[in-house]
């Protein structure tokens, strides 16, 4: 057996400065403070090297899918004084920060929802109820502090959060089945637990007074007959297709149509079309507070018929540690799947992943060395999901012998993958939804108090590397047209950007300004009490492209 570390894209050979920033050890052993490496990676650097910095402010929060912000219409925030309006009665209302006594203003936005109960929810519009955050100038930058999330009940299996009688909810969604399965059943399509895996025989169940066997796994298979919902009512039609637009759209909002439900789960789409299995009976909306901030880029890369090569980009942004992995970075308003952090150490024996230490799943679960992580005798071509394509299993998703904010190198330094394009937090997410991350690895949860590896509230740098893409894709950040133009932007195409443009650009299909500039989104989610962000760097190294004769 090979021992591996996990495949990540690959991008350009990177800098010095994405190098360790992609280890996020700011002045960490091994690390130069990131002056030094910026002054370094200036001066190794083979192509030009250019970078923009921003602060960022009231100014930059956005009011709704129009593109507009609070620079330009005073009227998103209430309360702040000069031309913005005073805040309704019955309104939400400035306050001050608790700890440190700052001011934040209320936030009138249509990047909310309003929900019904057994029905879903609908997207906010300017209702002057300033009800969707709050926001505040601070000494070098911005507070922001989110509504509280809003919840709507849903029929048995039908909601992505299970709640209980004390009101607490907990995930119950999942991009992966074999994660709904480790949840609802022992039995697993893709085995892993058992006393020998690779042959499909499912485990015992026995009486936990004198270990007889009262039964098998095999017996507990879930029910996969899945049918759709239309108007709220089960119909005949069997899903058989996750092809956006085929059998169902895209759908965070709605119990009543666009969701396959079957007896013991449901199926809806995501907006990339993957699927998300569901099993709890409520549905979370968040209130975002969406920034915009653009930032110039080379003049002469707006020279028509002009064309540069990138080498290098990096994206830098000094903020405090949140307590939502969620808290989006959105360059270009492009999502990025395929930066995925540090993901576990296995070995490679023929077509399958072997763990390489004794961990902890998140749950708490023991996961031996030498369990298996991928089991290819049964990935499953033609799945609904990657998980049961591949044959990944729980272990692989749920393991902690991961950070979802650290880059991974090779033995000679090269980047092998980003972290995700996320404000750095000190929690997991995806499927280890609620658990902090610890200072190591495959500790056994519940994890102590006070071993955080990234404490809340603590100043921090969040680094991604902007050329990080998709395995065997090019970025299309990788030219300077995708950059200035987004008709050259493949994701913003295939996203069928243009719904309000002049010329190659125009606004995103989530509202963002697409402009011969670099624009930038962040989305701010769950933060109740409050985020402080201060100033982002854009730093790029590029040359010119030769053009054909």
């Amino acid at each position: 057996m090979n021992k591996s570390t996990p495949q990540f894209p690959h991008a350009s050979p990177p800098w010095l400065l994405i190098v360790c920033a992609s280890l996020f050890l700011s002045g960490a052993k091994g690390c130069k403070p990131e002056k030094e490496l910026v002054d370094d990676a200036i001066e190794e650097a083979t192509g030009t090297v250019y970078s923009v910095s921003h602060t960022f402010s009231v100014n930059d929060v956005l009011g709704g899918f129009d593109g507009v912000t609070y620079a330009e219409n005073p009227n998103i925030i209430c309360g702040i004084g000069g031309e913005s309006p005073a805040c309704p009665e019955g309104a939400a209302q400035p306050k001050a920060v608790k700890k440190g006594g700052e001011m934040m203003y209320p936030v009138d936005s249509e990047f909310g929802f309003y929900v019904q109960d057994f029905v879903g929810a609908a997207e906010k519009i300017y209702d002057q109820d300033y009800g969707e955050g709050w926001v505040g100038n601070i000494d070098d930058g911005l507070l922001v502090a989110n509504a509280k999330t809003v919840v709507f009940k849903a029929p048995k299996r039908t909601g992505t959060w299970c709640a209980g009688l004390g009101g607490g909810l907990v995930k119950c969604s999942s991009e992966h089945y074999t994660t709904l399965e480790h949840v609802l059943t022992c039995y697993e399509s893709v085995p892993y637990t058992t006393d020998d895996p690779t042959t499909g025989e499912q485990k015992n169940l026995t009486n936990p007074y004198d270990n007889s066997v009262i039964g098998n796994c095999a017996d507990a298979k879930l029910d996969n007959a899945l049918h759709i919902m239309r108007a709220g009512e089960l119909t005949d039609e069997l899903l058989h297709s996750t092809v956006p637009g085929e059998q169902m759209i895209a759908n965070e909002s709605t119990v009543r149509d666009d969701i396959a439900v079957g007896r013991d789960y449901s199926v809806t789409l995501k907006d990339d079309g993957k699927p998300l299995y569901r099993w709890g009976n409520a549905v979370k909306r968040p209130n975002d507070v969406r920034l915009y901030v653009r930032m110039a880029l080379p003049d002469e890369w707006k020279v028509e018929g002009a064309e540069f090569k990138v080498l290098n980009a990096a994206l830098i942004v000094h903020h405090q540690i949140t307590n939502n992995p969620n808290d989006q970075l959105r360059p270009e308003d492009m999502e990025n799947e395929a930066a995925i952090g540090q993901l576990p150490e296995y070995l490679v024996s023929g077509a399958d992943w072997v763990s390489t230490k004794e961990c902890y799943e998140g749950d708490g679960d023991y996961i031996p060395s030498g369990t298996l992580f991928k089991n290819s005798l049964f990935a499953q071509e033609g799945s609904f999901s990657a998980d049961l394509q591949d044959g990944l299993t729980n272990a692989w998703y749920t393991t902690t012998d991961r950070d979802p904010f650290a880059g991974v190198l090779d033995d000679e330094d090269n980047v092998l993958g980003g972290p995700r394009w996320r404000l750095k937090s000190n929690k997991f997410g995806q499927d280890i939804p609620s658990l902090t991350i610890p200072e190591q690895n495959c500790l056994q949860p519940p994890f102590s108090h006070g071993i955080d590896k990234y404490p809340a509230g603590d100043k921090t740098t969040t680094i991604i590397n902007l050329l990080d893409f998709d395995e065997g894709v090019e970025s299309p950040l990788a030219s300077s047209l995708g950059w200035i133009d987004a008709s050259q932007n493949s994701v913003n195409i295939s996203k069928g950007f243009g719904e309000d443009t002049s010329g190659p650009n125009g606004l995103s299909v989530n509202g963002l300004p697409l402009t011969e500039d670099f624009d930038l989104a962040v989305y701010v989610k769950g933060d109740a009490k409050g985020a402080r962000l201060y100033d982002v760097t854009l730093h790029i190294e590029y040359e010119a492209v030769e053009a054909e004769e």
